[in-house]
């Protein structure tokens, strides 16, 4: 496999779960305002179920906020709900404005530091000869990390800026004819399909939860008698 190739599947899954994520978020709000009336509840319950990961995802905002020398302010894990259909936010850290590069970094931490905890979670799950509840565990966490290492739109803000200067860089380096060497590249590749697996294996457990709780929802809108519209 080449590094082209490795590189595209590995920005397909992640595209992929993030679309997946935004269902199993709808299949969350959808039962309950079947069931309550109101999305909040389900957006709580969802909130709760992946708090591992909104944990994780907001303390590397704010590691590496404090790395890069930028001040912080208040950490929220738990959601913000507003006002009813407004917007939702399941976490949030408060930091002061700075360069593009550091917000671009600070905005990346979450993704990275996801990457990584699903490449350690994916080692163990392919590991084998563990016991049913290890690997309901590793379910779970992958699942969970999954889920929450996305990007929101406040973390993407500075990237416009970044894919410019990285565009302009990967010019200058061809006109350069400058490479990378063989080895070098052979390690990136071998990394990539090692995140290719593991990115497969969490769409594969996401899509059997929406599958779950798509089936779930179908049963309460038939002894509701209710039944999801869109607008």
């Amino acid at each position: 496999m080449n590094l082209f190739l490795a590189a595209t599947i590995f920005v397909l899954l992640v595209i992929v779960l993030s679309a997946l994520r935004n269902r199993l978020v709808h299949e969350f709000v959808g039962s309950s305002l079947l069931i309550f009336g109101s999305q909040n509840p389900g957006l709580w319950f969802y909130s709760l179920l992946f708090l591992p990961g909104t944990i994780l995802h907001e303390l590397s905002h704010w590691i590496v906020a404090e790395i890069l020398q930028v001040r912080t302010g208040e950490i929220n894990i738990f959601p913000d709900l507003g006002s009813e259909g407004g917007t939702k936010k399941l976490g949030s850290v408060a930091t002061a404005s700075s360069g593009p590069f550091r917000s671009f970094l600070i905005g990346i931490a979450p993704f990275l530091s996801g990457i990584f905890t699903l490449s350690l979670l994916g080692y163990f799950l392919f590991l084998g000869g563990l016991l049913w509840w290890q690997y309901a565990l590793l379910i779970y966490a992958t699942a969970v990390i999954g889920s929450s290492m996305l990007l929101s739109a406040e973390d993407r803000r500075t990237w416009p800026f970044i894919i410019i200067f990285v565009i302009v860089l990967i010019f200058l380096l061809n006109q350069l004819n400058l490479s990378l060497p063989p080895i070098f590249l052979a390690k990136i590749i071998t990394v990539l399909v090692s995140l290719n697996k593991v990115l497969g294996v969490t769409v594969g457990i996401i899509l059997v939860m929406i599958g779950i709780l798509y089936t779930l929802r179908r049963i309460i809108e038939v002894l509701t008698h209710k039944k999801l519209t869109r607008r």
